[in-house]
């Protein structure tokens, strides 16, 4: 008897389980389903939206913000439904696989005697336990329904802010492909998939902050994230100052090379902040082509090296030296 009931328990465990849905559900096949709805909508609202666009660009502009407006209640049932099924299959999940835990634990304690038995319950309950922990490391990642459903409800909503902050552009700015875009985007945000890789970026920002954190304890001066053109300026610097010191080298170049450092100089005097930076150098446009390059390679180090970092200067001194190397 006792075996029938650990086995029936163990049945109604791995029935009641199995993977989870990462998404709402989408069906091609069935016309009155989530998806079809959608997309009859998003083709009438084209339609619409391409007659008008020639001849009245503001009822082009109210269709598009129509076929957002209209198309995102259907998305968010999909997702209620989602997120219900979701918390209701976790939990009754866990509730089955609780009770084999508990009923094998108890058949343990009630098997007297035999101890052959005992250790094949005990492996099978250990082996349970694995397949539990393994199935939330990889289907949920570890992650409990309530953290999960908020990171998704956290996406959705930075989504909507974009939405309902290009809603005001123009059709020029915000044509109906990007509007059909930012639908699917909203519609993903709404997924697990999402939910992981979003949790995963809180935990990296995080780990991140408190490495700052420790190093600003110790006195070590953080520099902002480059942009992309701030490192492609500070590339060209570098490649400029690499040019003009082989050239300082070669005595047929070396007059241009110095001719062109003094430039430079010349260049940065210009700006105030730039010229008080260039005095405490010891720079002038009438300084020797070597200790101008010199300096500039020091100049920059101590600005990027500075608590805080001088970066809105550094910026300033590779674009000018950059200018003289096209």
């Amino acid at each position: 008897m006792r075996k029938i009931q650990l086995c029936f328990l163990a049945f109604a465990a791995v029935f009641s389980t199995g993977c989870p849905r990462y998404r709402p559900s989408v069906d091609f096949n069935n016309k009155s389903s989530f998806v079809s709805k959608v997309n009859d909508h998003l083709k009438a609202k084209q339609v619409e939206y391409i007659a008008a666009l020639g001849n009245d660009p503001a009822k082009a502009k109210t269709i598009r913000n129509e076929l957002i407006e209209d198309a995102l209640p259907y998305i968010d049932g999909a997702y209620i439904d989602f997120i219900t099924d979701l918390q209701a299959g976790r939990d009754r999940a866990n509730f089955f696989a609780d009770l084999v835990e508990l009923g094998a634990a108890g058949a343990i304690g009630v098997i007297k005697g035999r101890q052959r038995a005992i250790q094949i319950v005990g492996i099978a309950l250990t082996a349970f336990k694995g397949g539990r922990r393994s199935a939330d490391l990889n289907f949920y990642k570890e992650q409990t329904t309530p953290v999960l459903i908020s990171k998704m409800d956290g996406n959705r909503a930075k989504v909507r802010t974009t939405i309902l902050t290009r809603e005001k552009s123009s059709v020029d700015d915000y044509p109906i492909g990007a509007a059909i875009a930012d639908i699917v985007d909203y519609y993903n945000a709404g997924t697990l998939v999402r939910a992981f890789t979003e949790l995963q970026k809180d935990t990296a920002n995080l780990t991140k902050q408190a490495e700052d954190n420790v190093l600003v304890l110790k006195g070590v001066p953080l520099s902002p994230v480059a942009t992309p053109e701030e490192v492609q300026i500070t590339s060209d610097a570098q490649v400029t100052l690499g040019k003009l010191q082989t050239a300082l080298v070669d005595p047929a170049q070396r007059a241009a090379a110095t001719q062109k450092l003094q430039a430079i100089i010349g260049e940065l005097a210009k700006d105030n902040d730039a010229k008080v930076i260039l005095v405490g150098a010891g720079l002038t446009p009438q300084s020797d082509g070597d200790a101008i390059l010199s300096g500039l390679v020091r100049i920059r180090r101590d600005l990027r090296l500075a608590n805080p970092p001088n970066i809105a200067m550094l910026n300033k001194i590779n674009a000018i030296i950059s200018k003289f190397g096209q």
